[in-house]
C-alpha cells in the first residue's frame, strides 16, 4: 500500500509478552510528533486466545484519546498507515551453525542477533563436542529457526554438507510442533547451495538459501541473511501465535522482531549524526546490548539476565556482595537475598524504597555484565590478517573489540528502570554501569518508543530521526570523565566551559569527585579539559582536550571518580554522589 494514499498519519504498535502499545504520529506544519500513546494487556494467551483483541483496545484508547477514529468495522481505520513489531512468546528463538565457529559460526552469530534473535545454540565442525553430542542436542532444542553458514564463496563445500546432514540427522523440530516445517537459512559458500538444498529437503525444512555471511574472510555481508530471518520470522514463526495471521492482513509493512526494530533506529540515529553509541536495553528476564562504532552494527543479548525473572540470575553470576556494594545504606544480606528472590518469583508492580535501591544496584552489575559480553561480539573479524608495527605489540590484542568507551560518544539506556526513576537516579545509574570515558552524551528513552520508530524507519525515515531526537530521547547531559587513576583528593582536571552568550564557567575537580557544572538542555557550549598526568580525556595523558559539548537535564557531569570506577566502601560517598546529580537536576528550559 503507498504511503501516497494516505495523510501523514502512522499507528504503529509494539506487541511484548504482557502489553501491547499503540503510538500515533502525525505531521503538524512539517514536523512530525507524537499525538497520543496507549497500552492494553497483550491477548495471546487465555482467555481470549487473539492478539488482535489487545491490540483493538490499544488502537481504540488511543484514538478516544487523540479525538480520532483509529479504528474501523473490521480492523484498523484507513486514514493511518498501520505497522507493528513483536516480540511476544518469548522472542525469536535460533540455532546457528558454521564451518569454523570463530570464522562463519561468528558472523552467523551477528546475523542472527542483529535480526532480533535469541540464540539457543550455536554449532560448527570445532565444536567442542562430538558429533553424536550435537546431534543429541540439536534434538532436544526446539527453535524457530536455524541459520547455517560456512565456507567463503568458492570455498569449502565438504564441511558445510557435513553440518547440513548433522541437522538433518537430528531432524531438528519447530518450537511450534512437528506438523510445520522448520525453517532454514542458508548463508554460506553459494556453490555449495544446491547441495545443501537437496540434504535438508522441502519435505522437512523451509530452506531458503541467501547471499553468503562471509563472502570473503576479510568481509561480512549480514543484511541478506537478516532480512530471510524478517522474512521467515514473518511466514512461519509468528503466524502460528494466536491472532497473528488477522494481524498480518491488517499491517502495512511485515511484522519484524522488537529488537530488531530497536536496532534499526538507534543505527539510523547513530550513521546521522556520525556517532559511535553504546546503549542497554534491560528488561525482566533478559539485558540486549547494541553498540555501532564506525558504522558497524552489533547486537549482543544476555538471556535470564533481568531485573524481575532474572535478578537472581544477576545475583549468581556477579555476586551478592558486588550487589551491595552499590546500595546507599547499610543493608543485610539475608534482607538483600530476600529482596532479589521476591522480585523474582512475585513479579512486583511496584516497589519501596529498600527494593528499590536493590533493584538499581542489580541492575548495574547486570549491565556490567552485559557489557563483557557485548565486546566477545563487537569484535574485529576473526582470520582477518592484520598489519602490525613493533608499538601494535605492545598496546593492541590479537582480536580487539570494537567497544571502546573513550570513543563512545553517546550511551542510552532502555527500560523501567531508567524510565521510572528519577532523572538523577538514571544518570548515576547510567554512569556507574557504562563508566563512559572521555566526553559522552547521556540519553534514555523516555517513551519506551524504539521499537515503533524502528518500524516507521523504512516508511518515513525522516519522521522517526525527528520523533526520535525531539521526543523520544531525553538527553540527561554530558560526561566529562579522565581515564586513569590518581590519589584521593589530588586534583584531577580543571575545566572551562564557554556558554554562547560568552559566559564562563572554570572549575576544578578533584580525584574521587562527582560535579555538575549548569548547562541547560539543548545549551551548547564550548569546553577545554586539562586533565593532570597520568590522566586521559581522549588526546593523551595530561593533554588539554577542546570540544564543543551540549547540556540536558542534569547540565555537564564532571566524573572524576577514576577509570575503572573503585566503589568506596563508605555509604556516605555513595549517598553524596546521588545528592549531586539531585543538586545539579534542572526544570527543563
Amino acid at each position: 500500500m503507498s504511503s501516497n494514499s494516505k495523510n501523514e498519519l502512522y499507528l504503529i504498535l509494539d506487541i511484548d509478552d504482557l502489553q501491547t502499545k499503540a503510538v500515533l504520529i502525525d505531521e503538524v506544519a512539517g514536523s512530525y510528533r507524537v499525538r497520543g500513546t496507549s497500552q492494553a494487556q497483550t491477548t495471546v494467551d487465555p482467555p481470549n486466545l487473539d492478539v488482535t483483541a489487545g491490540v483493538e483496545k490499544a488502537t481504540r484508547d488511543l484514538g478516544g484519546g487523540v479525538g480520532k477514529e483509529l479504528w474501523g468495522t473490521d480492523g484498523p481505520s484507513k486514514a493511518s498507515r498501520f505497522l507493528c513489531s513483536s516480540s511476544t512468546g518469548g522472542s525469536l528463538y535460533m540455532m546457528v551453525a558454521g564451518v569454523i565457529g570463530m570464522i562463519s559460526g561468528e558472523s552467523a552469530q551477528r546475523a542472527a542477533l542483529g535480526a532480533g534473535a535469541l540464540l539457543i545454540d550455536v554449532f560448527s565442525k570445532d565444536y567442542p563436542r562430538p558429533e553424536y553430542e550435537m546431534v543429541e542436542i540439536m534434538r532436544s532444542l526446539k527453535p524457530d529457526m536455524f541459520l547455517l553458514a560456512g565456507g567463503t564463496d568458492g570455498g569449502a563445500v565438504l564441511q558445510v554438507l557435513d553440518m547440513a546432514r548433522l541437522i538433518d540427522t537430528a531432524d531438528v523440530r519447530p518450537r511450534f510442533g512437528s506438523e510445520y516445517k522448520l525453517p532454514v537459512i542458508y548463508a554460506g559458500n553459494i556453490e555449495a547451495r544446491k547441495q545443501v538444498s537437496d540434504v535438508l529437503s522441502s519435505e522437512r525444512y523451509a530452506t531458503k538459501a541467501v547471499d553468503n555471511v562471509r563472502p570473503v574472510i576479510e568481509r561480512e555481508n549480514l543484511g541478506p541473511a537478516k532480512e530471510a530471518i524478517y522474512d521467515s520470522f514473518m511466514q512461519h514463526v509468528i503466524i502460528h501465535s494466536p491472532g497473528y495471521n488477522k494481524l498480518a492482513d491488517w499491517v502495512d509493512e511485515p511484522i519484524v522482531p522488537t529488537q530488531a526494530a530497536i536496532g534499526q533506529i538507534l543505527y539510523a540515529y547513530a550513521i546521522e549524526r556520525k556517532v559511535n553509541l553504546l546503549a542497554v536495553d534491560i528488561g525482566g528476564a533478559t539485558t540486549d546490548v547494541y553498540s555501532i562504532y564506525h558504522g558497524v552494527f552489533n547486537r549482543s543479548l544476555n538471556a535470564d539476565i533481568g531485573l524481575t525473572h532474572g535478578i537472581s540470575n544477576v545475583m549468581k553470576i556477579a555476586g551478592v556482595q558486588n550487589i551491595m556494594r552499590w546500595i546507599p545504606k547499610e543493608m543485610d544480606e539475608r534482607e538483600v537475598r530476600n529482596i532479589i528472590g521476591n522480585m523474582m518469583i512475585m513479579q512486583l508492580t511496584s516497589l519501596t524504597s529498600s527494593e528499590t535501591l536493590v533493584q538499581r544496584a542489580a541492575a548495574r552489575e547486570a549491565i556490567g555484565l552485559a557489557v563483557e559480553h557485548h565486546k566477545k561480539i563487537a569484535s574485529r573479524l576473526k582470520g582477518v590478517g592484520l598489519k602490525r608495527t613493533i608499538a601494535d605489540i605492545f598496546n593492541q590484542a590479537l582480536e580487539p573489540s570494537y567497544l571502546d568507551m573513550m570513543k563512545t560518544q553517546v550511551a542510552v539506556g532502555r527500560g523501567k528502570v531508567f524510565t521510572q526513576s528519577r532523572t538523577s537516579d538514571a544518570a548515576l545509574l547510567l554512569l556507574d554501569a557504562f563508566q563512559p570515558e572521555g566526553v559522552t552524551e547521556m540519553m534514555i528513552d523516555r517513551l519506551s518508543a524504539m521499537p515503533h520508530l524502528g518500524m516507521l524507519l523504512k516508511e518515513n525515515s525522516k519522521a522517526a530521526l525527528e520523533v526520535l531526537s525531539k521526543e523520544c530521547l531525553l538527553r540527561l547531559g554530558t560526561c566529562v570523565a579522565p581515564r586513569g587513576r590518581t590519589s584521593r583528593g589530588k586534583e584531577a582536571m580543571k575545566v572551562r566551559l564557554t556558554k554562547a552568550d560568552g559566559a564562563m564557567i572554570e572549575n576544578e575537580v578533584s580525584f574521587g569527585e562527582l560535579k555538575v557544572l549548569a548547562l541547560h538542555g539543548g545549551e551548547r557550549a564550548k569546553l577545554e579539559v586539562m586533565p593532570k598526568r597520568g590522566l586521559d580525556v581522549g588526546i593523551g595523558m595530561g593533554k588539554t582536550l577542546e570540544t564543543d559539548v551540549v547540556g540536558g537535564e542534569i547540565g555537564l557531569i564532571l566524573d572524576a571518580r577514576g577509570r575503572p570506577l573503585s566503589v568506596p566502601a563508605e555509604k556516605d560517598t555513595l549517598a553524596k554522589w546521588a545528592d549531586t546529580l539531585t543538586h545539579g537536576q534542572q526544570s527543563p528550559a
